[in-house]
């Protein structure tokens, strides 16, 4: 696995930060949210583990078990927090929004320039309306930008209709 980010140049205090992953080199700009449009996990975990294994101070909400997680995905230290209903271990209830966003807010407020995966956006959708999950993505867009950190969102674009997709879309940046 080839892997490893390096910080590039600061332009106002934003530090923008090439991210070498299994995938290709990524330029990922701080306070920023990135969509990655991709049917697998596979892209969103090679370049939340290139930022961990340069130092950068990472969390993955995911739907996979933290232990799953670690088990497939070479991971560093990265805090893993389980987006489920139910279960044993660190986790979050998709219904509880505000929940998810404190958890993320207080991460990247307690630590600077961070990165932040966000894995589930699809089985988050099913527990509440489209008007919720915008007002859900500005908060997270602010709490991105304040910390000036990264959060990527794999996205299946299958899986949304495309003004939906098109309205998520006004708050991230978008990856293939």
């Amino acid at each position: 696995m080839v892997a490893s980010a390096r910080l590039e140049s600061v332009n106002d205090g934003y530090y923008a930060i090439d991210v070498h992953s299994d995938y290709g080199l990524f330029t990922l700009d701080h306070g920023r949210i990135y969509m990655i449009i991709n049917e697998r996990l596979d892209k969103t975990l090679s370049l939340i583990n290139a930022m961990a294994s340069s130092g950068k101070d990472t969390l993955c909400v995911s739907r996979l078990h933290p232990d799953m997680l670690r088990e497939r995905y070479p991971l560093q230290d990265i805090r893993a927090i389980w987006l489920s209903q139910s279960g044993n271990g660190p986790r979050i209830s998709p219904e509880q929004l505000d929940d998810i966003v404190m958890e993320i807010s207080d991460f990247v407020q307690k630590n600077k320039n961070s990165a932040v995966v966000l894995d589930g956006l699809e089985y988050i959708s099913l527990f509440t309306d489209f008007h919720t999950l915008n007002i859900f993505f500005e908060e997270l867009n602010d709490a991105v930008m304040a910390s000036r950190s990264i959060l990527l969102i794999p996205v299946d674009p299958r899986l949304f209709d495309p003004c939906q997709l098109a309205r998520l879309r006004r708050y991230v940046e978008i990856l293939h």
